[in-house]
């Protein structure tokens, strides 16, 4: 997209040289329009493109759509960072779990959109959160019928089983992609379920609980706390 944009806009500089009748480096691009520098003579990118299919008069390199191309390959992967912390409190009685707190920092290299990207970070939180508490594909163990095959069965989390999360972004540039940006997607997924899981086993520990299996749900936890003991 970086390096389309980039075509079009050198592109329509050219084009913008012929409809504005100046040279081409005396017109700059910005706030989508071409505007002839120091003057306020200017047309938007859409009127440019509308005149670079109707105008017979320009070059025929430049007539027709306005558009751009581009094939990258990024020869070295550029990986994201972070550091996520998880507060759960655990009912030793009833083995339900709530989540306290809830803290991350992700490195997404440079965030174009910090929103979304924040948006991102708080969606996976919750689906690792989801993966580590709730949600589990269960069979039937004679005919492997699928017994949570709709949203009716599956536990999937839901707002009010989770807390607000506190994200920063730590914005280090990746040297490998021309506009600094690393992946951020998974940021949130992967170390959700690690924190969630060992804050638990450090809430049980007093119990001689060492491990827990994915979902930790109440009668899993409930069940560990008994074996601790036993």
């Amino acid at each position: 997209m970086f390096n389309s944009s980039n075509q079009i806009i050198e592109k329509g500089l050219k084009i913008a040289s012929h409809v504005l009748e100046a040279a081409a480096e005396d017109i700059a691009f910005a706030d989508g329009k071409f505007e002839v520098k120091g003057t306020d003579r200017a047309i938007g990118i859409f009127d440019l493109a509308r005149a670079a299919l109707e105008r017979g008069d320009l070059p025929e390199e430049l007539q027709g759509r306005l558009q751009g191309m581009s094939d990258e390959t990024v020869t070295v992967a550029a990986f994201p960072y972070g550091c996520h912390v998880c507060e759960a409190e655990v009912d030793p009685d009833t083995g339900e779990v709530a989540i306290v707190r809830y803290s991350a920092v992700d490195d997404c290299g440079r965030a174009v959109n910090p929103m979304i990207v924040h948006g991102q970070v708080h969606g996976g939180i919750v689906q690792g959160v989801g993966q580590a508490l709730w949600e589990q594909c269960v069979y039937e163990r004679d005919t492997a019928q699928v017994l949570s095959g709709s949203f009716m069965d599956y536990a999937m989390p839901k707002a009010d089983m989770v807390p607000f999360f506190d994200t920063e972004l730590s914005e280090v540039p990746s040297p490998t992609h021309p506009l600094g940006i690393r992946p951020a997607g998974e940021g949130g997924t992967t170390p959700a379920l690690g924190v969630v899981i060992n804050a638990l086993v450090d809430a049980l520990s007093e119990f001689g609980v060492t491990h827990i299996e994915m979902p930790a749900t109440p009668e899993r936890i409930w069940r560990a706390i008994r074996q601790g003991n036993a």
